[in-house]
């Protein structure tokens, strides 16, 4: 069966554009919703989930200062993930509205987190999750990086020197550039793009950059991207015990985000639900696996 094209649309929730692409499906389809990864974008997933687009109606929405969103995104004022959970509640509720039921939401990393925030505080948009490498930290790692905030030696510390350097290292990102065509060959085959396969990155850079001038300019400010990295105020942990919906959690062998007692924690919420670790995949396992996701997100349908 034809893949279907997506299309590019905007919700305005009085505050500003909110972007987001969407593969118009059957309507019978069960809805489908996606949420990208910090500094990334909808468009960064399309290789994942235009090949879906035959079993789910699905949108993937650009969070706030990221993509083509354009609302607020002042770095002074990011303090918690909760914003995101808000701004997603708002689109979730308009897809629901339009198909009439609860939909699935699917997530990567920050966007991981952030469904499951949606799921505990509104179960009754919420049909299933599909869980990609969400960012679920132990409370004693989340004391460690508090730690690290009130005195400063501490950062030397192995965990929370982790922590923190990839928001050290986003400040530092080049923002301008000449070409689209530098931009890959900045990126390509380095730090988080080094186990991409071949299309996603150019998704990335199409979905994440606009020309202003003579250059080719990154929407996602790095400072903004930087913050994010630095909201730990927010805890997804803590929302676990409130899911109320089938699950599927898919991680990386190698540096996940997701930790324990999370996953014990899921798997009691939902003890008939999908929970796999994806052999020799990293963080990145969306862009290293799609075929090996796109398999497991098929099996939730029959579950919800």
């Amino acid at each position: 069966m034809k893949k279907k094209q997506f299309i590019k649309k905007f919700h305005n929730f009085g505050d500003g554009n909110v972007s987001y692409i969407e593969w118009n499906g059957n309507e019978e389809l069960p809805g489908f919703q996606f949420s990208h990864a910090t500094g990334f974008n909808s468009l960064t997933y399309r290789k994942l989930l235009e090949p879906l687009s035959n079993e789910f109606h699905i949108r993937a929405v650009d969070a706030r200062g990221h993509g083509f969103t354009e609302t607020e995104a002042i770095p002074k004022k990011m303090y918690d993930w909760v914003i995101y959970r808000d701004d997603l509640i708002r689109s979730v509720e308009n897809f629901v509205e339009k198909k009439g039921k609860p939909i699935i939401l699917g997530g990567h990393s920050m966007g991981g987190a952030t469904i499951m925030q949606v799921a505990a505080s509104r179960p009754e948009l919420v049909s299933g999750l599909v869980l990609i490498e969400p960012v679920l930290i132990s409370k004693k790692n989340l004391n460690l990086i508090k730690l690290g905030r009130k005195f400063p030696i501490a950062k030397f510390l192995p965990f929370i020197k982790e922590a923190t350097s990839r928001a050290d290292s986003t400040l530092k990102r080049r923002r301008e550039f000449p070409s689209k065509e530098m931009i890959k060959k900045s990126y390509k085959g380095r730090g988080a793009f080094t186990t991409w396969v071949d299309g996603f990155l150019d998704d990335y850079i199409d979905g994440g950059t606009k020309i202003e001038g003579d250059y080719h300019i990154l929407t996602c400010n790095p400072e903004w991207e930087a913050a994010t990295f630095s909201s730990w105020r927010h805890n997804a942990m803590e929302s676990i015990k409130k899911i109320n919906c089938p699950i599927t959690l898919l991680q990386g062998e190698i540096g996940s985000t997701t930790q324990e007692p999370g996953i014990r924690l899921l798997k009691k919420q939902d003890p008939n639900g999908t929970f796999k670790t994806i052999k020799n995949s990293s963080h990145f396992l969306p862009m290293e696996y799609p075929e090996i996701l796109q398999k497991e997100i098929k099996k939730i349908k029959n579950r919800v």
